[in-house]
């Protein structure tokens, strides 16, 4: 099967004065208000517009840890779960999102996700490549010689945590290669069947904050720009929910992303 790549990135404030943002990612720079210092007007009014109206109103997610115990992500289960069932998430409720909860998770090692050649000297692995492996891991092709190694069912999105040492080139812009970690503290994007979000293995991509910032934009925007989105400020700042509002905040005891809301023309909590 083709797989169809839609993706939105949160792009690290390291990055904001050094480089234009890769065509196919948003320009979110966690840590800030919006990329030019300001804070979006109080009568902004209904910035986020429904498009097509796709959103996953019940997220049901699944988790995969990528990476042995020793070099994977640890396990955030606990975390992801009380993120999805909480009080927070009930931000959402304007858009049609409800609670949903944590399914299921697993651990997969990387020889049995990744292929030879999938990575480089450096451990970064191409944005698409990396899609291939998932939806490999998730549903197998016997066509093409690869079974299902993850099984995770009822699950209506995917979170994925990459193992240390590996990052995910996001795009070009002539010799320069933009990489999580380094401009990006996460993405979510969509493969043609289901949506998915990538923490890479960074200080902030391994926090609550971040999980929080892509599982909002893919319950609300799961295929990117066919759900809630701003059109007016994808080309600025991203355009999806918590793009509008790339700062913290510590509420419900915890760090976690602010979020546009157009019933109040600002950003909750």
């Amino acid at each position: 099967m083709r797989l169809v790549l839609a993706i939105a990135a949160v792009l690290a404030l390291a990055c904001s004065d050094a480089k234009d943002p890769p065509s196919d990612a948003g320009d979110d720079r966690m840590g800030s208000t919006t990329p030019d210092g300001s804070t979006p007007q109080p009568d902004a009014g209904d910035r986020l517009l429904p498009h097509a109206g796709v959103t996953i109103p019940n997220i049901q997610l699944g988790i995969l840890y990528v990476g042995d115990d020793d070099a994977g992500a640890p396990s955030q289960d606990t975390e992801i779960n009380w993120l999805v069932g909480s009080p927070y998430w009930l931000w959402l409720d304007e858009y049609g999102i409800g609670n949903g909860a944590v399914i299921a998770s697993t651990r997969v090692p990387m020889t049995t996700f990744f292929q030879n050649g999938d990575l480089d000297a450096n451990g970064l692995v191409d944005l698409v490549v990396l899609q291939t492996r998932l939806f490999d891991a998730l549903h197998g092709d016997g066509d093409a010689g690869t079974t299902a190694t993850v099984s995770l069912p009822g699950a209506n999105a995917y979170l994925v945590y990459l193992p240390d040492g590996v990052n995910v080139a996001l795009g070009h812009k002539g010799s320069y290669t933009y990489q999580t970690c380094i401009d990006a503290d996460g993405y979510h994007a969509y493969d043609g069947v289901e949506p998915y979000a990538v923490l890479p293995p960074c200080q902030v991509g391994r926090t609550l904050y971040a999980a929080a910032h892509e599982l909002t934009e893919m319950a609300t925007d799961p295929q990117p720009f066919v759900g809630w989105a701003s059109d007016v400020d994808v080309a600025v700042n991203g355009g999806e929910v918590a793009d509008l509002c790339a700062e913290q905040v510590f509420t419900y005891g915890v760090w976690l992303t602010r979020l546009w809301s157009n019933q109040s023309g600002g950003c909750v909590p």
